[in-house]
């Protein structure tokens, strides 16, 4: 059967058959230029996922200080800061049908675990600056929440991929049965991740210049819908309904430190916000993540350094978990456990900021 579409061109009907690529780099500086082209729409109807690129080639440390041992071809990142890795595989490479798997999970693996915000937040400074964008704006387009900013944002993606919370995409002109059963696999097994092939097939017709070019996502099992429909596309109320218990109650807890200490509150679609009367950041509380984030790093841009690494160290304390040091991101639930101490953080950053404690 063959694989075409038909164009209507000035009321005449042209069949376009399916092409390959000239080369992989081809199909690769497509999808730089046009992210739409991994089919964001398919991934989660109900909210279609939208792309900042972080870097082509980006490098991938296989340890702490490392400049980094493998490149994936394109580091993504999407409105709820998920990190998405990409690789990008012609139909006659024959390592599109098992190879590259092992490639993109030794990328994962490792960048779960070594890739530090500082990194990530530099090469997409750079790539924004190569395009002449403002990242700052290219952040609050994306997310549509100005009070976030930039470091703010990869803050929340060091947490998710801290979490495991990172999205695969293995992208190809026809993608074989074989790695369709994987990422459906995969899909089904890991918890937070999510696997997907995308195939990006372009058609031409003999003698035009023209190109369709047409992305079907593959591999969207039950489980990968699932997962897809954590957080995003949901209203803030119903955020807030499916948060944890534990991020339940530090809401009136944050709200009665505003009230006390002379702070106010303000409200993103997917957090509060525990603020300074001059608008600096104390604490964010995201609900989809359940975490609580303090800006410690805003305490070293204020020259307390050593204050700023005692903060860390008490806030490390009180979870078993691996908090990034630039904005910790305390699970709700050992904030709750360790509300004193929380407390006492906040206010000593406050102070720093220029506020009395009261």
């Amino acid at each position: 059967m063959t694989d075409s579409v038909f164009h209507l061109i000035g009321g005449q009907l042209v069949a376009m058959q399916a092409a390959p690529y000239d080369a992989e780099q081809v199909l690769q500086k497509l999808i730089e230029d046009f992210p739409d082209l991994l089919a964001g729409a398919q991934m989660s109807p109900s909210d279609p996922r939208r792309w900042l690129l972080i870097r082509r080639e980006q490098p991938v440390p296989d340890r702490d200080g490392s400049n980094g041992r493998f490149n994936v071809d394109h580091l993504f990142v999407d409105q709820d800061a998920v990190p998405t890795l990409i690789e990008v595989k012609r139909s006659s490479d024959t390592r599109l049908r098992r190879e590259v798997v092992g490639q993109m999970l030794d990328y994962a693996a490792n960048g779960v675990r070594y890739w530090p915000a500082s990194t990530l937040q530099a090469a997409f400074e750079s790539t924004q600056s190569v395009i002449h964008a403002d990242p700052v704006e290219a952040i609050a387009q994306l997310c549509g929440d100005a009070t976030l900013g930039v470091e703010g944002f990869f803050s929340r993606v060091e947490t998710n991929l801290r979490a495991g919370r990172l999205r695969l995409v293995f992208v190809a002109d026809a993608v074989p049965d074989e790695l369709l059963r994987i990422v459906e696999f995969l899909n089904e097994q890991m918890s937070q991740a999510e696997v997907f092939a995308v195939e990006v097939k372009q058609y031409r017709a003999e003698g035009r210049q023209d190109i369709v070019i047409a992305p079907r996502l593959l591999g969207r099992t039950a489980s990968a819908a699932t997962k897809a429909s954590r957080g995003g596309g949901m209203s803030r109320s119903d955020q807030i309904a499916a948060a944890s218990e534990s991020t339940h109650q530090l809401i009136p807890l944050i709200d009665a430190l505003a009230s006390d200490a002379d702070l106010i509150t303000e409200e993103s679609p997917s957090a509060l916000l525990l603020k300074t009367p001059t608008r600096e950041t104390l604490a964010t509380l995201y609900f989809p993540w359940d975490t609580l984030d303090i800006p410690v790093q805003e305490v070293r841009d204020h020259g307390r350094d050593d204050e700023a690494d005692r903060m860390f160290e008490i806030l490390q304390r009180l979870t078993s978990k691996d908090l990034p040091k630039r904005h910790p991101s305390v699970p709700t639930e050992d904030a709750i456990a360790h509300w004193r101490e929380i407390r006492s953080v906040l206010l000593a950053i406050r102070e720093l900021f220029g506020l009395s404690a009261s």
